[in-house]
């Protein structure tokens, strides 16, 4: 082989051409990606670079993990156009035009993003939006982030199963509000044994599920069916913070009964009206108009329900390492967030005690 020549690609492989004339990057990067209608191969333009040692990585990194072209330079609204589509339109699920309303409020809010190649945004782009002061000069608020978050991970999990990315950034943008900073009135034994004893009327269930498991509002309404394991008899889930996210929580054996009707009677959904998802707009209301009925009137709200659980934990005696893990709540005690099957079964433990 002469001296300075390049080795020859393997067939399929790619190349590097140098372009004529006086260029900025004059080494352009081809790959053949389809065929034409005669089956002969046709290349499409991977990029140009400056020098021929960039052109050569390019092309090697591309053949060692391919990806479709077409999807190199999609935006974050292409994406999201896509995304909307396959889960609204095409999925077969129905859902509520509120939960459909939160989405594109999210999408909004993230307008700085909309122009800008999906595969190029890295964790400050996400974090930035999170981050950015609403219309009033002011930090938004727990519920507006947390459905953007909501929508970072969606779209993030729709990029990943279609080979868009391969490390979803978004993971790591985290909402950074204090813990559990919405005030709260825990409910008294007096007031649960009213519930208890009226678990007939329409939505108290749904209270003492909340009561029982320590979810924020939005973190239970918004839980995927496939979340809610009743073989292991868990819930997975969490929006808020890094720790809170994927967080586990085993089903307390006093409301086992009311998760597996709600499933079995809604198609799946936890917590549903006339087939649909709830709103937390809707939810809120069902759940003051439950109290009334039950003849409970001190003012509570659907938060009330986690400071309950967290207070029966810590007066049950349980384990302060169990509280943090059950509620998402950060621990200097806590140096991992991977759970084993013996972390589950002393989650359980703790859960029991109530």
């Amino acid at each position: 082989m002469p001296r300075g020549k390049p080795m020859r690609a393997r067939n399929g492989y790619g190349s590097v051409v140098k372009l004529s004339g006086k260029r900025r990057k004059p080494y352009e990067v081809r790959v053949n990606t389809r065929m034409d209608e005669r089956y002969y191969p046709v290349y499409d333009v991977l990029g140009r670079f400056e020098t021929r040692e960039d052109a050569i990585i390019a092309l090697a990194d591309f053949n060692k993990e391919p990806y479709r072209l077409s999807d190199r330079n999609i935006t974050f609204s292409a994406l999201y156009d896509l995304f909307y589509r396959d889960k609204y339109e095409e999925s077969g699920r129905i859902y509520s035009q509120s939960t459909k309303d939160c989405t594109r409020i999210a999408y909004n809010h993230s307008a700085a993003l909309h122009n800008m190649i999906y595969r190029d945004l890295r964790t400050p782009d996400f974090k930035g939006i999170l981050l950015q002061k609403g219309s009033k000069g002011k930090p938004l608020s727990h519920a507006t982030q947390e459905h953007i978050k909501n929508l970072f991970s969606q779209m993030n999990r729709f990029a990943l199963q279609n080979d868009i990315i391969k490390k979803g950034y978004s993971t790591f943008a985290s909402i950074t509000v204090a813990e559990d900073d919405t005030p709260g009135v825990p409910f008294t034994q007096e007031e649960m044994q009213v519930l208890w004893n009226n678990t007939d009327v329409p939505w108290v269930d749904s209270i003492l599920i909340y009561i029982y498991s320590g979810w924020r509002i939005s973190e239970l309404l918004l839980m995927p069916p496939e979340d809610i394991n009743l073989d292991a008899g868990t819930f997975r889930g969490g929006l808020k913070t890094e720790s809170s996210r994927n967080r586990i929580v085993p089903i307390h054996s006093r409301i086992r009964g009311f998760v597996e009707q709600r499933l079995a009677v809604n198609n799946g959904i936890l917590f549903a009206r006339n087939d649909r998802p709830v709103s937390a707009d809707t939810y809120t209301k069902l759940f003051k108009n439950a109290l009334t009925s039950v003849g409970i009137h001190t003012y509570h709200t659907p938060h009330d329900c986690r400071h309950t659980f967290i207070s029966l934990l810590d007066s049950a005696g349980a384990n302060q390492v169990c509280i943090d893990r059950l509620v998402g709540h950060a621990s200097k005690s806590i140096t991992t967030r991977t759970y084993t099957h013996k972390t589950i079964e002393e989650l359980r433990e703790a859960i029991e005690m109530i």
